[in-house]
């Protein structure tokens, strides 16, 4: 198979539909993460906060592996 090939495209398509979505779980889960943490720093619990982006650079860092595959 080549690259002009139709079947190969569908694959190669199919693959990046895949890697955005996993993308965007990791998004939605970033999202909320960081949500939660202002709000324990709004609240005061400073503490809370910073167990909540305990990791966080993992995520981070998952995300923009995947979205550099489709670059």
């Amino acid at each position: 198979m080549t690259a002009t090939n139709p079947q190969s495209h569908e694959i190669d398509e199919a693959i990046r539909q895949r890697i955005l979505e996993r993308a965007t779980e990791i998004n939605t889960k970033l999202q909320a993460r960081l949500s939660t943490a202002a709000e324990d720093l709004e609240a005061g619990s400073y503490l809370a906060a910073l167990g909540g982006l305990d990791g966080i650079e993992k995520q981070i860092d998952t995300m923009r592996s995947l979205l550099l595959l489709i670059r």
